[in-house]
């Protein structure tokens, strides 16, 4: 009997130590757990890789023409290199429809917004809203400082009224003095095509033997600059000349000028400067033109807005420079 007790003993004893064996076997799987979290840590760092991940840019335009294509260009080459998206709202020229734009690219939570105001006193106020949202705003049709924007956004430009300062200071040199002469703007209402006009009355209002005879709005258009050009020849089969705010109505006003059969006539000044343009430089229909290429606004328009989403400190106004192009530099001068 004792040693059938002693024998149960046993085998209690070596069923014990099994059980413990088994214990200290498990005890590297409890290690293994308490790791598997270092896995999904180095997974969530990855996203964190694409520098702009998420980041969307808006583009508010007065309207989508060849200039603001090419001015698209260089946000999409700025936007596939930095990770970011843009979308573009073509206003169309409509300062209510602008209005309503903005407000989209508000409610649908854009991180940053360029914007080529129609009417910049009509959109002032809803520009004012973006900002205060935490949109980064760039102006390139410089919101005046009464409208109480200014200290909000920023604003990359060149000097509208400088350029038609500078477009009617070279006509004054290369057809002088005197004569009648008409100008052919932009869309009407907007504070660029203002402020050139401005500048080309500026100047010409110290020659006195200069005529303006007509000034007409063409919304940027070359078949409506062409029918005003048609008309102002017809009205005034004397005229000198024509200060033109854009090449591409500069073409139309070409046009016109080549059917009255007055090419020797008139001289067209002009500014904007498209790889279209070339050959009408060379050949004379342009007598010049002035370049501040589409290329160069959104390109500094996209590196202040990185650098700002970067958290850097910027200057809030920053100006682009102007080059007079004539046959003399037309093949090196920029265009885009």
């Amino acid at each position: 009997m004792k040693k059938v007790i002693a024998l149960l003993l046993a085998v209690l004893m070596l069923m014990g130590l099994m059980a413990c064996a088994s214990k200290t076997a498990e005890t590297p799987k409890e290690d293994t757990t308490a790791q598997t979290p270092a896995e999904p840590a180095e997974k969530t760092e990855e996203p964190a890789k694409a520098d702009g991940d998420g980041f969307k840019v808006a583009i508010s335009l007065a309207e989508y023409n060849e200039w603001n294509k090419l001015y698209e260009a260089v946000i999409a080459q700025k936007c596939e290199e930095w990770g970011w998206t843009y979308e573009i709202f073509d206003s169309k020229q409509d300062a209510s429809t602008q209005i309503d734009q903005v407000n989209s690219i508000i409610a649908q939570g854009f991180d940053a917004m360029t914007i080529q105001a129609v009417d910049n006193a009509a959109l002032a106020p809803v520009v004012g809203q973006a900002a205060d949202n935490g949109v980064i705003v760039v102006d390139h049709y410089g919101f005046a400082d009464e409208l109480g924007i200014s200290d909000k956004i920023y604003k990359v430009l060149f000097g509208q009224k400088e350029s038609g300062i500078m477009e009617a200071e070279e006509y004054i040199k290369v057809a002088g003095e005197s004569g009648k002469v008409a100008i052919i703007a932009g869309l009407t209402g907007a504070d660029n095509a203002q402020q050139r006009t401005a500048g080309f009355e500026e100047v010409l209002s110290q020659y006195p033997d200069i005529e303006i005879v007509a000034t007409q709005y063409c919304d940027w258009d070359t078949q409506k600059a062409q029918a005003a050009a048609e008309d102002i020849i017809t009205a005034n089969p004397d005229l000198v000349g024509f200060l033109v705010q854009d090449d591409g109505m500069s073409k139309g006003v070409w046009n016109a000028v080549e059917a009255a059969g007055k090419q020797d006539q008139i001289t067209i000044a002009s500014q904007g400067f498209y790889e279209w343009s070339i050959p009408y430089i060379k050949e004379g229909k342009f007598a010049f033109t002035i370049t501040y290429p589409a290329g160069f606004f959104s390109r500094d328009a996209m590196d202040l807005i990185k650098a700002v989403s970067e958290g850097q400190e910027v200057d809030r106004v920053q100006y682009l420079g102007m080059e007079l192009v004539t046959k003399d530099n037309v093949d090196t001068a920029a265009h885009d």
